[in-house]
């Protein structure tokens, strides 16, 4: 008999990932959804189908045999699996894809097992427009036979890869994913720092655009490049808000300070972060960098909005790209 899915967590990143879960994964039971919001959770169940809203996380794991989720944050990831513990989860299958440091994954995963239940951590690297055609890299760590019985829901579903983990303990996961921040925010900062050199020398971003985009292994810097350039940062829902990428960033410098490890371009990322909080707020998304480094080289915060293909209006009377 095929496993009963729940998924818990309808942000951005959820929305995405249980889109292609239903399309994709060909479930014989609907898919249980859950959301701190519910509104949230029911219209997206609405948009996606072959889905069902349950208004509790215990209704949600009691009624599954598998559950995944993709919280908002540690803490979100903490309160959910403190209620979790207060339940029956004997012979269930944990699946956790939230950024939480590994310490903390470890502790969940022997409070899983403790409990007759299995646990893989799995975070994945992406951002939501990846997500949406199911483009994410995949990090599972765990029990290695608890592992193949999630792999069936990963590549061509939510996955183009899957870094494999299996056997490892799961905070294996959490550390590779803490790690892969340094990647994300030196190319943000690496494309923040082209697109404003390109534009002060007269270059054009349009012309280096194309140079990113053609560049070899250069896939996220194309993305972080456009969403930059088409002014998403200031113009649509934060992909990353700045405050919780801050919140982040200090736990990466921390653990690399426990190390002995030198992050020099890392941390003048993180610097520009501190920019984007400190002057237009912390609910701003995280390739604000793009801001911040264009104020330091004498132009506005704000790029304008999209120099490729515009459809609609925006916020500040910008375009916005569909």
């Amino acid at each position: 008999m095929a496993p009963q899915l729940a998924y818990l967590g309808i942000g951005l990143m959820g929305q995405a990932m249980t889109k292609n879960i239903v399309a994709k994964a060909e479930l014989e039971k609907p898919l249980i959804l859950w959301n701190r919001t519910q509104k949230r959770a029911e219209e997206h169940s609405s948009s996606i189908g072959h889905s069902t809203v349950v208004a509790t996380v215990k209704e949600a794991v009691t009624k599954a045999d598998i559950i995944w989720s993709c919280l908002q944050d540690q803490e979100a990831v903490t309160e959910t699996f403190e209620e979790i513990f207060r339940m029956d989860i004997r012979g269930k299958l944990f699946l956790e894809s939230s950024t939480v440091l590994p310490d903390v994954t470890n502790r969940i995963a022997k409070q899983i097992e403790e409990a007759g239940a299995e646990f893989v951590a799995m975070p994945v690297f992406g951002e939501p427009s990846l997500a949406t055609i199911g483009k994410l890299i995949c990090v599972p760590a765990g029990p290695t036979a608890a592992v193949a019985r999630i792999k069936p829901y990963l590549i061509d579903v939510v996955a183009q890869a899957v870094v494999d983990l299996s056997g490892e303990e799961a905070g294996k996961a959490s550390l590779l994913k803490i790690i892969g921040n340094v990647l994300i925010m030196t190319t943000m900062e690496t494309c923040a720092e082209i697109n404003v050199f390109a534009e002060k020398t007269g270059l054009g971003v349009e012309n280096a655009q194309k140079l990113i985009d053609n560049f070899p292994h250069a896939a996220a810097h194309t993305i972080y490049s456009n969403k930059m350039l088409n002014g998403d940062y200031y113009q649509k829902e934060p992909m990353v808000e700045v405050h919780k990428a801050r919140h982040l960033t200090s736990q990466v410098l921390d653990l690399a300070k426990e190390n002995n490890v030198s992050l020099k371009s890392y941390k003048v990322a993180v610097e520009h972060l501190a920019d984007v909080e400190n002057s237009n707020g912390p609910k701003e998304d995280i390739c604000g960098i793009y801001g911040t480094v264009r104020m330091e080289s004498g132009l506005d915060f704000y790029n304008n909005g999209p120099k490729h293909d515009t459809k609609s209006e925006g916020k500040n009377g910008y375009e916005k790209v569909l």
